[in-house]
């Protein structure tokens, strides 16, 4: 079994309907992109480098290394704030800043990189596709703690979502009608 294109087509479903679902009709090569995207930060860590720092690398490096280091930017940027927003509450750097570097970092590449209309798409409509990665992380992620639990509770409380109550109903907890208590 060929686990990549394994991994690859799975993400290929699911980023086609996130995107339906976030009305969202990008190009067949950004949707590629992020297809590729998903399926290299499942085999690979997030790279610990502060966004800050590369910025501030991309800024005076060759423009070869700048354009690595404005992608790595916005990729991350991208994954992080739609894969992980929940980790980064009540944190110093929050989902808001991960947007702003993330837009800026695929702003610059649409300047300055072959791939300039993926990029350029990906800067315009940067918050919209971090919707549709937060779909994709909901859909595909099991709570398996109690904690985890709580915390898709929490957001469900926050945000009245029909895909959070249908997970916690799957689980087997029932979200609240009328008077505020777990059924």
């Amino acid at each position: 079994m060929d686990l990549g294109s394994t991994v690859e087509a799975f993400f290929q479903d699911e980023v086609e309907r996130a995107f339906r679902d976030e009305g969202l009709s990008p190009g067949v090569r950004v949707e590629h992109y992020v297809v590729q995207l998903l399926a290299g930060y499942a085999v690979q860590q997030i790279e610990s480098t502060p966004l800050a720092l590369g910025m501030l690398a991309a800024a005076g490096a060759p423009l070869r290394e700048r354009r690595r280091h404005l992608r790595r930017i916005g990729d991350t940027s991208l994954y992080v704030s739609g894969f992980w927003s929940d980790s980064l509450e009540g944190r110093m750097v929050d989902v808001d800043y991960y947007i702003e570097m993330g837009g800026t970092a695929y702003g610059e590449l649409a300047r300055l990189d072959a791939m300039g209309d993926v990029f350029g798409e990906l800067a315009g409509n940067f918050v919209r596709f971090v919707g549709a990665l937060a779909l994709i992380s909901r859909r595909v992620a099991t709570p398996t703690t109690d904690r985890d639990i709580l915390r898709l509770y929490r957001q469900w409380q926050r945000t009245k979502s029909t895909n959070a109550a249908a997970r916690l109903a799957a689980l087997g907890v029932v979200p609240p009608k009328g008077d505020g208590r777990l059924q």
